[in-house]
């Protein structure tokens, strides 16, 4: 980043802009918690191509750190809006971006982190082990799904670890599936999982004749489903609303509850709930969602209700005790030759 910013715009707005007593012989001084005010902004924002993703970067907080792996920083007119590097390549390493954001965010102001797009930083892992394993290039076919994975977990901590804002861009596109029309969303499902636990809320841009709006689809507070129309255009103060709809706002503001949980995707109960198991460098995963999800992806089932049916079956023949062999028996019947589709 070529300068640090060094401004202050509106009203205190995270927990260490708060004073608070310094505690009874101790020379440090901690901050009570606030009550009201708000958490940041962990959202994920989908839509296709052309909806204003990137414009709404414009509307968020500022100033903004734009993650720019799509390549289209410089189409955007901001007089707050700062690049992660100069350098194209920086946009699209996950230890890059790690590096430079331990680097230059302590100090910088920066309230909004935004990755446009984060399918572009993932993708391209994705499409490396697909490749590589196809080609027999790797020893360990596992191995290549185990890195994808820590990248994403890398990435995810890296942005959230500065405690500002974050938006979270991906694509939506059309496509056939058995020679039904579907939406495609061009973040795989398994990352999805694993990224909801980094948000607060799952937005979609939706169109309604000659307006747009946006569609909150998921949120950890649990108001969901109601959409908030761009009525003034370029997403100016749809944020704000936004966060009204989410908090229900009234004279004030209210904190997330703590026993917020994803949205109700995942298949199974009991310990296969959110539980990665597996060792270091074993393949394993957060949750049956992210297991079938992974089976369509390696190819051994042409979509999720084949792949549960598969998993269903497995379940009941195996009787595995916990999360750890469940999922290593889907492993080993995914894996199987004769799985692999031509």
């Amino acid at each position: 980043m070529k300068d640090k910013v060094a401004v202050r715009t509106g009203p205190a707005r995270f927990p260490d802009e708060t004073n608070g007593p310094r505690l009874r012989g101790s020379s440090m001084a901690f901050k009570r918690v606030s009550q009201t005010l708000l958490p940041p902004r962990r959202w994920a924002l989908k839509g296709y191509y052309g909806d204003g993703k990137s414009t709404f970067i414009l509307a968020m907080q500022q100033p903004t750190l734009m993650i720019d792996a799509d390549g289209r920083r410089h189409e955007l007119k901001g007089s707050e809006l700062y690049e992660l590097s100069g350098e194209a390549a920086d946009h699209r390493s996950v230890e890059r971006i790690q590096d430079l954001l331990d680097a230059n965010m302590p100090g910088s102001d920066i309230r909004t982190i935004a990755i446009d797009s984060v399918t572009s930083l993932i993708g391209v892992s994705i499409a490396r082990a697909m490749l590589d394993n196809a080609a027999d290039r790797n020893k360990n076919k596992n191995q290549a799904w185990v890195d994808k994975a820590e990248k994403m977990r890398l990435l995810q901590d890296a942005v959230t670890a500065h405690g500002t804002h974050v938006l979270w861009i991906w694509h939506l596109e059309d496509g056939q599936l058995n020679g039904k029309s579907q939406v495609r969303e061009t973040l795989p499902e398994t990352e999805r999982e694993r990224l909801y636990r980094s948000l607060n809320a799952s937005l979609r841009i939706v169109r309604e004749e000659d307006r747009r709006g946006v569609l909150v689809e998921w949120s950890r507070e649990g108001p969901s489903g109601m959409t908030i129309w761009d009525d003034e255009g370029y997403w100016n103060g749809v944020p704000e609303r936004i966060e009204a709809a989410l908090y229900g706002q009234e004279d004030g503001s209210k904190p997330t509850p703590l026993n917020a949980a994803p949205p109700d995707k995942r298949t199974g109960s009991g310990w296969e709930e959110g539980a990665e198991q597996g060792a270091k460098g074993e393949l394993s995963f957060y949750s049956p969602a992210e297991a079938l999800a992974w089976g369509v992806e390696q190819g051994a089932y042409p979509n999720a209700e084949a792949a549960q049916a598969a998993y269903d079956q497995l379940k009941l023949e195996r009787g595995p005790r916990n999360a750890r062999e469940m999922y290593r028996a889907w492993i080993e019947l995914v894996q199987k030759p004769q799985r692999r589709r031509a």
